[in-house]
Protein backbone atom coordinates (compact mmCIF):
# COMPACT_ATOMS: atom_id res chain seq x y z
CA UNK A 1 0.00 0.00 0.00
CA UNK A 2 1.24 3.19 -1.14
CA UNK A 3 0.87 5.62 1.41
CA UNK A 4 1.55 8.84 -0.23
CA UNK A 5 -1.79 11.10 -0.13
CA UNK A 6 -3.96 8.62 2.10
CA UNK A 7 -6.03 9.96 4.47
CA UNK A 8 -5.36 8.21 8.69
CA UNK A 9 -7.54 8.90 11.42
CA UNK A 10 -5.67 7.89 14.29
CA UNK A 11 -6.71 7.77 18.11
CA UNK A 12 -4.08 8.37 20.93
CA UNK A 13 -1.44 10.37 18.91
CA UNK A 14 -0.47 12.38 21.03
CA UNK A 15 2.57 10.71 22.59
CA UNK A 16 4.51 7.61 23.11
CA UNK A 17 3.30 4.82 20.31
CA UNK A 18 0.63 6.70 18.81
CA UNK A 19 2.58 10.09 18.36
CA UNK A 20 5.71 7.70 16.74
CA UNK A 21 3.39 6.44 14.04
CA UNK A 22 2.01 10.00 13.37
CA UNK A 23 5.72 10.88 12.66
CA UNK A 24 6.27 7.55 10.41
CA UNK A 25 2.55 8.17 8.61
CA UNK A 26 3.88 11.73 7.43
CA UNK A 27 7.49 10.63 6.61
CA UNK A 28 5.39 8.37 4.48
CA UNK A 29 3.40 11.43 2.45
CA UNK A 30 0.19 10.62 4.60
CA UNK A 31 -2.39 13.41 5.63
CA UNK A 32 -2.87 12.27 9.26
CA UNK A 33 -5.74 13.46 11.71
CA UNK A 34 -5.39 12.46 15.59
CA UNK A 35 -7.02 12.68 18.36
CA UNK A 36 -5.74 12.19 21.95
CA UNK A 37 -7.63 12.52 24.90
CA UNK A 38 -4.75 15.03 27.19
CA UNK A 39 -5.89 18.25 25.10
CA UNK A 40 -2.38 20.08 26.47
CA UNK A 41 -0.55 16.94 25.22
CA UNK A 42 -2.41 17.03 21.90
CA UNK A 43 -1.58 20.71 21.39
CA UNK A 44 1.85 20.10 22.23
CA UNK A 45 2.63 17.74 19.37
CA UNK A 46 0.42 19.67 16.73
CA UNK A 47 3.06 22.54 17.58
CA UNK A 48 5.83 20.26 17.39
CA UNK A 49 5.08 18.24 14.20
CA UNK A 50 4.54 21.53 12.17
CA UNK A 51 7.65 22.92 12.78
CA UNK A 52 9.21 20.08 11.64
CA UNK A 53 6.87 18.81 8.58
CA UNK A 54 5.45 22.57 7.43
CA UNK A 55 1.81 23.71 7.82
CA UNK A 56 0.59 21.57 4.63
CA UNK A 57 1.22 18.51 5.80
CA UNK A 58 -1.36 18.95 8.80
CA UNK A 59 -4.06 21.60 7.25
CA UNK A 60 -4.62 18.96 4.39
CA UNK A 61 -5.51 16.58 7.34
CA UNK A 62 -7.81 18.72 9.38
CA UNK A 63 -9.83 19.35 6.14
CA UNK A 64 -11.82 17.01 4.67
CA UNK A 65 -10.18 14.10 3.28
CA UNK A 66 -12.72 13.19 1.17
CA UNK A 67 -11.99 9.71 2.92
CA UNK A 68 -10.40 7.79 5.35
CA UNK A 69 -8.08 5.51 3.61
CA UNK A 70 -6.82 4.17 6.77
CA UNK A 71 -8.07 3.95 10.78
CA UNK A 72 -6.05 3.08 13.40
CA UNK A 73 -7.62 2.51 17.03
CA UNK A 74 -4.55 3.05 19.02
CA UNK A 75 -5.48 4.92 22.57
CA UNK A 76 -5.46 2.19 25.54
CA UNK A 77 -5.17 3.21 29.16
CA UNK A 78 -3.47 0.97 32.08
CA UNK A 79 -5.54 1.19 35.46
CA UNK A 80 -7.14 -1.54 37.15
CA UNK A 81 -8.42 0.39 39.73
CA UNK A 82 -10.61 1.85 36.88
CA UNK A 83 -11.67 -1.04 35.08
CA UNK A 84 -14.84 -0.09 33.84
CA UNK A 85 -13.38 3.13 32.50
CA UNK A 86 -10.43 0.84 30.94
CA UNK A 87 -13.03 -1.82 29.45
CA UNK A 88 -14.48 1.62 27.72
CA UNK A 89 -11.07 2.84 26.10
CA UNK A 90 -9.55 0.08 25.14
CA UNK A 91 -12.06 -2.38 23.84
CA UNK A 92 -15.52 -1.09 23.26
CA UNK A 93 -13.98 2.57 21.44
CA UNK A 94 -11.66 0.07 19.65
CA UNK A 95 -15.10 -2.08 18.27
CA UNK A 96 -17.09 1.17 17.93
CA UNK A 97 -14.15 2.98 15.50
CA UNK A 98 -13.56 -0.46 13.92
CA UNK A 99 -17.13 -0.51 13.24
CA UNK A 100 -18.07 3.00 11.96
CA UNK A 101 -14.55 3.09 9.59
CA UNK A 102 -15.52 -0.17 8.46
CA UNK A 103 -18.92 0.98 7.49
CA UNK A 104 -17.33 4.30 5.78
CA UNK A 105 -14.73 2.21 3.58
CA UNK A 106 -16.98 -0.34 2.08
CA UNK A 107 -16.99 -0.59 -1.32
CA UNK A 108 -20.73 -1.79 -1.86
CA UNK A 109 -21.60 1.06 0.32
CA UNK A 110 -19.75 3.71 -1.52
CA UNK A 111 -16.68 3.52 -0.31
CA UNK A 112 -13.20 3.30 -1.70
CA UNK A 113 -11.77 0.44 0.55
CA UNK A 114 -8.95 1.10 3.20
CA UNK A 115 -7.29 -0.90 6.21
CA UNK A 116 -8.23 -1.08 9.82
CA UNK A 117 -5.53 -1.62 12.80
CA UNK A 118 -6.60 -2.22 15.97
CA UNK A 119 -3.61 -1.79 18.46
CA UNK A 120 -3.39 -4.32 21.39
CA UNK A 121 -0.62 -5.84 23.50
CA UNK A 122 1.64 -9.48 23.35
CA UNK A 123 0.00 -9.34 27.29
CA UNK A 124 -3.83 -10.15 24.84
CA UNK A 125 -2.24 -12.49 22.24
CA UNK A 126 0.09 -15.47 24.35
CA UNK A 127 -0.55 -14.56 27.69
CA UNK A 128 -2.45 -13.06 30.93
CA UNK A 129 -0.20 -11.32 34.48
CA UNK A 130 -1.94 -11.73 37.75
CA UNK A 131 -1.36 -8.03 38.16
CA UNK A 132 -3.37 -6.70 35.15
CA UNK A 133 -6.00 -8.87 34.36
CA UNK A 134 -8.79 -6.67 33.02
CA UNK A 135 -5.91 -4.99 30.75
CA UNK A 136 -5.01 -8.36 29.78
CA UNK A 137 -8.43 -9.15 28.95
CA UNK A 138 -9.57 -6.06 26.78
CA UNK A 139 -6.61 -6.92 25.03
CA UNK A 140 -7.51 -11.03 24.06
CA UNK A 141 -10.64 -9.35 23.23
CA UNK A 142 -9.31 -7.04 20.07
CA UNK A 143 -6.88 -9.54 19.19
CA UNK A 144 -10.17 -12.10 18.50
CA UNK A 145 -12.04 -9.17 17.30
CA UNK A 146 -9.69 -8.33 14.86
CA UNK A 147 -9.14 -11.50 13.82
CA UNK A 148 -12.94 -12.83 13.31
CA UNK A 149 -13.58 -9.35 10.89
CA UNK A 150 -10.19 -10.22 9.02
CA UNK A 151 -12.03 -13.87 8.62
CA UNK A 152 -14.91 -12.11 6.46
CA UNK A 153 -15.06 -13.48 2.86
CA UNK A 154 -16.69 -10.12 1.60
CA UNK A 155 -13.13 -8.19 2.86
CA UNK A 156 -11.95 -8.58 -0.73
CA UNK A 157 -14.91 -7.09 -2.56
CA UNK A 158 -15.62 -4.58 0.19
CA UNK A 159 -11.62 -3.69 -0.34
CA UNK A 160 -11.16 -3.62 3.47
CA UNK A 161 -8.33 -5.31 5.60
CA UNK A 162 -7.65 -5.61 8.70
CA UNK A 163 -4.54 -6.30 11.27
CA UNK A 164 -3.85 -6.33 14.62
CA UNK A 165 -0.39 -5.05 16.32
CA UNK A 166 0.68 -6.94 19.54
CA UNK A 167 3.50 -5.26 21.15
CA UNK A 168 5.91 -6.59 23.80
CA UNK A 169 7.01 -3.81 26.65
CA UNK A 170 7.12 -0.43 25.39
CA UNK A 171 9.09 2.44 26.77
CA UNK A 172 6.17 5.03 26.64
CA UNK A 173 3.80 6.75 29.47
CA UNK A 174 1.27 4.37 29.20
CA UNK A 175 3.52 2.16 31.12
CA UNK A 176 4.71 4.01 33.98
CA UNK A 177 0.86 5.19 34.45
CA UNK A 178 0.20 1.77 34.60
CA UNK A 179 1.98 0.76 37.54
CA UNK A 180 0.90 2.55 40.40
CA UNK A 181 -2.35 0.96 39.44
CA UNK A 182 -1.94 -3.00 39.62
CA UNK A 183 -3.50 -5.82 41.49
CA UNK A 184 -0.83 -7.22 44.12
CA UNK A 185 1.85 -4.29 43.11
CA UNK A 186 4.73 -6.05 45.08
CA UNK A 187 4.55 -9.35 43.84
CA UNK A 188 4.31 -8.04 40.33
CA UNK A 189 7.61 -5.63 41.21
CA UNK A 190 9.35 -9.10 42.40
CA UNK A 191 8.67 -10.93 39.13
CA UNK A 192 9.85 -7.94 37.03
CA UNK A 193 13.02 -7.78 39.19
CA UNK A 194 13.72 -11.28 38.68
CA UNK A 195 12.76 -11.58 34.78
CA UNK A 196 13.92 -7.75 33.42
CA UNK A 197 12.15 -7.11 30.04
CA UNK A 198 14.31 -4.97 27.53
CA UNK A 199 11.67 -2.46 26.44
CA UNK A 200 11.16 -1.69 22.79
CA UNK A 201 11.22 1.84 21.27
CA UNK A 202 8.09 3.59 20.00
CA UNK A 203 10.01 4.23 17.14
CA UNK A 204 10.71 0.66 16.52
CA UNK A 205 6.64 -0.44 16.92
CA UNK A 206 6.28 2.66 14.32
CA UNK A 207 8.57 1.05 11.95
CA UNK A 208 7.18 -2.40 12.09
CA UNK A 209 3.19 -0.78 11.77
CA UNK A 210 4.19 0.71 8.53
CA UNK A 211 5.38 -2.52 7.76
CA UNK A 212 2.04 -3.77 8.44
CA UNK A 213 -0.42 -1.16 6.62
CA UNK A 214 2.11 -1.70 3.47
CA UNK A 215 2.15 -5.36 3.42
CA UNK A 216 -1.43 -6.38 1.39
CA UNK A 217 -1.11 -9.53 1.27
CA UNK A 218 -2.10 -10.36 4.70
CA UNK A 219 -5.98 -9.64 6.20
CA UNK A 220 -7.08 -10.23 9.86
CA UNK A 221 -2.89 -11.18 10.93
CA UNK A 222 -0.96 -10.51 14.13
CA UNK A 223 1.85 -8.01 13.71
CA UNK A 224 4.10 -9.04 16.99
CA UNK A 225 6.76 -6.82 17.62
CA UNK A 226 9.25 -7.61 20.07
CA UNK A 227 12.80 -7.95 20.75
CA UNK A 228 15.59 -10.98 21.24
CA UNK A 229 19.04 -9.93 22.08
CA UNK A 230 18.33 -5.89 21.59
CA UNK A 231 17.74 -6.22 17.80
CA UNK A 232 14.18 -5.70 17.29
CA UNK A 233 11.81 -7.91 15.25
CA UNK A 234 8.18 -7.63 13.76
CA UNK A 235 6.60 -11.10 12.61
CA UNK A 236 3.59 -11.80 11.44
CA UNK A 237 1.36 -14.34 12.65
CA UNK A 238 -1.77 -15.45 10.99
CA UNK A 239 -4.87 -18.07 11.29
CA UNK A 240 -4.67 -21.37 9.31
CA UNK A 241 -8.21 -21.30 7.29
CA UNK A 242 -7.80 -24.61 5.06
CA UNK A 243 -9.53 -26.49 7.45
CA UNK A 244 -12.06 -26.13 10.47
CA UNK A 245 -12.09 -25.36 13.07
CA UNK A 246 -9.72 -22.55 12.95
CA UNK A 247 -7.43 -23.87 15.90
CA UNK A 248 -3.65 -23.05 14.40
CA UNK A 249 -1.67 -20.42 14.26
CA UNK A 250 0.94 -19.93 11.75
CA UNK A 251 4.51 -17.78 12.54
CA UNK A 252 6.00 -16.44 9.28
CA UNK A 253 9.26 -15.68 9.24
CA UNK A 254 10.69 -13.08 11.54
CA UNK A 255 11.78 -9.93 10.38
CA UNK A 256 14.74 -7.94 12.33
CA UNK A 257 15.19 -4.18 12.41
CA UNK A 258 17.75 -2.30 12.90
CA UNK A 259 17.84 -0.70 16.45
CA UNK A 260 16.72 2.85 17.13
CA UNK A 261 19.55 5.16 19.73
Amino acid sequence: MDLEGKGVFLTGGGRGVGRAMVEALLDKGARVLFCEVNEDTGRDTVTELHTKYGDKAFQAAVSAFGAVDICVNNAAIANESMWDTMIAVNQTAQIRGSLLAYDHMRRDKGGRGGVIINVASMSGFFYGSFWNPVYTATKHAMVAFTSCMGENPENSSRGVRWGCLCTMAVDTPLGAQGRPHLYELEKAQEEWEQNPVEKLKPSEVAEAFIAQLQDETNNGAVMKVGKEEGKPYHQLVVVDTSTRPYDRMVYKEKVFLEPHQ
